[in-house]
């Protein structure tokens, strides 16, 4: 019986091996990993599609596309979410259709899956094109700030604007055949003649002064005269009066307030303003300093930080363009302003603040 097992034993172990080896069953071996699925396709870049030069009244729709990295392309124009700059000038109606309501231009963006992209729409109306450019004098690089440039067409009918404090300026509706013309004081009338304007453009302008440069160095009284200010900015503030020196070179100017006290930067900014020399006065320049003081940035743009009894400071800010009258140069500060604050253990504390602001130097 004992033989007998052994046997038996020794013919299922050959069967178990010939089961195994069978060729019908493949050879023996670990069973087979299952397949692994390949990833889905991942956003790599969106397109936007729409009609961007509109008249006033128009309406144009924009079409959103998701791009993906296995080459898909899918219409996200509904899921997308929309946004508009200026309503002034173009109303959004929602899943990128918009609507122009008057001349000028506004950029719209469109957000999907944490990506944006944005395009310009352009308002005019039909067969004109907008012009912008700079005005700079004859330097090719000072720039005339407040010019006057309007477009002469056949029927008098051209748009007109002032360029900025910078020299820039933006025409809406400016004509297929036309001349600009630039008019500003202590500067030759100039006209850039025979235009043909068949897109959107860029033209800029030299304009050279009237006679020789004016010469501005000296040590002067400068005053600011601030309004518009909230109820807490105290009212003894709102006029400040200091001692400014006056440096130039050829068109350029650097103003140094020298009293009473000012607060410096690592970049020796806090007492400065800085510009150039115009045909009829000067144009000078003072950042908000708030980030170069405050958030230990050295700084490179000019600015003005008075340092006031009990550790409050007083910073002035804008671009004021003055014009001359008698021995006075005086002006309006253009997006200027002035605020209060309290300097404190942890910071700065806000006080108040004025937005309306007029410079005034007065000779010594």
């Amino acid at each position: 019986m004992r033989t007998l097992n052994i046997v038996i034993a020794i013919l299922f172990t050959s069967l178990l091996a010939a089961t195994c080896d069978d060729p019908k069953n493949g050879p023996a071996g670990p069973s087979p990993s299952p397949q692994t699925t390949s990833s889905s396709p991942v956003l790599t870049g969106l397109e936007l599609t729409g009609q961007t030069t509109l008249a006033p009244g128009a309406t144009s729709e924009f079409t959103l596309i998701a791009v993906f990295s296995d080459g898909s392309r899918n219409d996200v124009t509904a899921a997308a979410q929309w946004s508009i700059n200026n309503s002034t000038y173009v109303t959004s109606l929602g899943q990128g259709r918009f609507r122009a309501v008057a001349n000028g231009e506004a950029t719209f963006s469109a957000r999907y899956s944490n990506r944006n992209i944005s395009r310009e729409i352009v308002v005019v109306p039909d067969g004109t094109f907008r012009v912008t450019g700079r005005i700079v004098e004859d330097d090719g690089v000072s720039p005339v700030p407040n010019a006057h440039i309007r477009v002469r067409d056949a029927d008098e009918t051209g748009p007109q604007t002032d360029a900025d404090e910078s020299g820039y300026y933006r025409l809406y509706g400016v004509k297929r055949n036309v001349d600009l013309v630039v008019t500003r004081p202590g500067y030759t009338d100039t006209e850039r003649k025979n235009l043909t304007i068949d897109r959107h453009t860029t033209v800029n302008i030299q304009i050279p002064l009237a006679g020789p440069r004016m010469r501005v160095e000296g040590t002067y009284t400068a005053t600011f005269n601030w309004s518009n200010c909230s109820t807490a900015f105290p009212a003894d503030l709102r006029q400040r009066v200091y001692t400014a020196v006056v440096k130039q070179s050829d068109a350029l100017i650097e103003v140094r307030f020298i009293e009473p006290s000012f607060v410096h930067n690592s970049a020796n900014r806090g007492d400065l303003m800085e510009g150039r020399v115009t045909g009829t006065g000067m144009s000078l320049f003072a950042d908000n300093g708030y980030y170069y003081y405050y958030y230990g940035g050295a700084g490179s743009a000019p600015s003005l930080i008075e340092l006031l009894p009990d550790n409050r400071r007083l910073m002035s800010w804008g671009t004021a363009v003055l014009t001359q009258s008698g021995n006075r140069f005086s002006g309006a500060l253009q997006q200027g302003g002035t605020q209060l604050t309290q300097l404190q253990s942890r910071g700065n504390t806000y006080v108040g603040s004025c937005s309306v602001g007029q410079l005034t130097f007065t000779p010594r």
